[in-house]
């Protein structure tokens, strides 16, 4: 059986989730948390196999913070666990440290799955409803994608990133090939519904 902490700050969803997760004894859940300051408290305590966190949590460390410390436990694993598919932060996550980034909104057999191949050392496990380009994004392309996305003119994003307006418009015209949408509207328009 492996061992997880469940981290969700509502008391009946986290309760719900362990319920889910008891089903076929595959899963022995060690622990709850409903704060980042709780969280890391008991996964020092307890070192499970795997934290399923859920993000924007009350307390003094933001979700990125909390995988990075989480991950640096000995043979912690941690699984994002959200409530939409605003895939802006999947990425930030993947490389602070997750294992991987599924839906509240996925079914109770995909999250248990998806607990046992992390457990196991699988990493980049996504929710089959997240856009299979958000992977493919770098640290940098995500920034231009958050600027432009916040901007109400393209001369603003280009100011904030510190880049000419021409710079910014071959990054979105890139951008926009890269992740086969056509043109840049098409882009902005991905970025927003997809929480950049």
């Amino acid at each position: 059986m492996i061992r997880v902490i469940v981290v969700d700050d509502h008391h009946e969803s986290r309760q719900r989730i362990i319920g889910e997760l008891k089903a076929g004894n595959l899963i022995n859940v060690i622990g709850e948390a409903q704060t980042s300051d709780e969280a890391l408290q008991l996964s020092e305590k307890l070192l499970p196999d795997v934290v399923l966190l859920d993000l924007h949590l009350p307390g003094l460390l933001n979700s990125v913070s909390l995988v990075q410390k989480l991950s640096a436990l000995r043979n912690v694993k941690v699984l994002a666990f959200a409530d939409n598919n605003k895939a802006a932060e999947v990425q930030d996550l993947l490389e602070a440290g997750a294992s991987g980034y599924i839906l509240k909104s996925d079914s109770s057999v995909l999250t248990r799955m998806s607990l046992l191949m992390v457990a196991r050392g699988s990493k980049n496990i996504l929710s089959p409803a997240l856009p299979r380009q958000i992977n493919r994004l770098t640290s940098q392309e995500r920034t231009i994608l958050r600027y432009t996305s916040r901007a109400t003119k393209p001369e603003k994003a280009a100011t904030e990133l510190g880049i000419t307006e021409a710079q910014l418009n071959d990054a979105l015209s890139h951008l926009a090939t890269k992740l086969d949408l056509g043109t840049i509207a098409d882009l902005k328009k991905w970025a927003k519904k997809n929480g950049f």
